[in-house]
């Protein structure tokens, strides 16, 4: 569907260029980041286990990216936006093969409906679940790393079912096999939000699942909603919940299983206030995996949150940090039948601050400290300087 949808863009922006009596609208925004980092990586880390780096290499402590935002505008209600990613060291899903360009997120919009209490997206949509989606970006984030829930891989296959012992194994190895939320790739589907004086919305379906994009193989339903209050004008609460088949494929199911049998079920709640200079955001989610091949438990469940906060203390001048928990339950070990967590916690602060000698540039400076209770990699730095270049409406016909 994102290709449909992608070609479909250019249809259209090749038709706007044809005939320019049109009232339609096309813009252009950029993003740049270039970035040094120093990292001190515990020999005992396997490569592939990089704590930022998502499946396909992208990073965003990673030295040169780059966020394409194109737009094209029928009029004020109708439109197709997109989010395209460059990273010079991304690579193809499970290959070595580099592919630094790829598209995100392609979506037609319609804006505006009944007071904006309808607005509709369809096409390849954001993350439908919590808060940090719409402020990932690297002009809006105000430090570099994203929350553990949005990018963090667990120690649990969803692409094919596996035992306990194979799961350990992956947890003993530090690889991880999952993401709570794969914020680095978006399903494809609709999406229906809007807002009604003090309350929001959003529901949404689609292919693909969000800890596991590749499941749209086995022909599921990602559904989810979020539900959100203002209380105040500065304080507002939600919360999330989304159920979806996770797998990608099975061939050696048991008798009476099914390929979307094994569900992937999502809840959290979120807290957002905005108190003069500081901003604060919370969010903690809740995530349980069916785990049909499993002799003793039915699922396992991970627990993540985080809370960050962003004090200005100048104009142009901020100061940032984010305190962030991934926590696992026990199950039994077949080998042993002891208690043991399916996966090591893990504890971060990324902290930092930010300059913006002028409007189209940030430069953010962060230390991020990872805690890992897996005995062979306790502690995980990284150091990182980014510069920001921010241009909107760079092209604008």
């Amino acid at each position: 569907m994102s290709k449909l949808v992608l070609r479909s863009f250019f249809i259209i922006v090749c038709v706007f260029f044809l005939n320019p009596q049109t009232n339609a609208q096309f813009k252009f925004n950029l993003d740049v980041n270039l970035e040094l980092t120093a990292a001190n990586m515990n020999p005992n880390v396997d490569p592939e286990r990089k704590i930022n780096t998502n499946f396909r290499n992208d990073d965003p402590f990673n030295p040169v990216r780059a966020k394409f935002f194109p737009g094209f505008w029928f009029d004020k209600s109708w439109g197709i936006e997109g989010d395209i990613l460059l990273d010079t060291k991304a690579t193809k899903f499970g290959s070595d093969t580099k592919a630094p360009l790829r598209v995100d997120g392609l979506f037609f919009a319609y804006h505006g409906e009944y007071d904006k209490r309808l607005n509709i997206w369809v096409g390849k949509i954001p993350t439908p679940v919590g808060t940090f989606s719409p402020r990932s970006y690297s002009h809006i984030n105000p430090l570099i790393g994203f929350p553990l829930a949005y990018a963090y891989k667990v120690p649990y296959n969803v692409f094919t079912l596996s035992s306990e012992a194979s799961n350990l194994t992956l947890r003993d190895n530090n690889f991880g096999a999952a993401t709570s939320i794969y914020e680095a790739c978006w399903i494809t589907g609709i999406s229906v939000f809007g807002d009604f004086e003090e309350f929001g919305y959003s529901v949404t379906a689609g292919r693909g699942t969000l800890t596991n994009p590749e499941a749209k193989e086995n022909g599921g339903f990602q559904l989810a909603a979020r539900i959100k209050k203002n209380i105040t004008e500065n304080l507002t609460i939600g919360c999330s919940a989304g159920i979806a088949p996770y797998l990608q494929h099975e061939p050696t199911l048991s008798s009476g299983f099914a390929v979307r049998d094994p569900k992937h079920f999502i809840g959290g709640i979120d807290v957002s206030a905005h108190l003069s200079s500081l901003k604060i955001f919370f969010e903690f989610l809740y995530n349980s995996w069916d785990t049909p091949q499993y002799q003793y438990e039915t699922s396992v469940k991970a627990y993540s949150w985080y809370l960050e906060g962003q004090y200005v203390l100048f104009d142009n001048l901020y100061a940032a940090a984010r305190f962030d928990q991934m926590l696992y339950n026990t199950i039994t070990d077949p080998s042993s039948g002891s208690n043991t967590p399916w996966g090591y916690d893990v504890t971060r602060l990324e902290a930092g601050i930010g300059f913006s000698p002028f409007e189209q540039l940030n430069i953010k400076s962060v230390v991020q400290q990872n805690w890992l209770e897996n005995p062979s990699s306790k502690s995980i730095t990284i150091l990182a300087l980014q510069g920001t270049f921010r241009f909107e409406n760079l092209l604008e016909f």
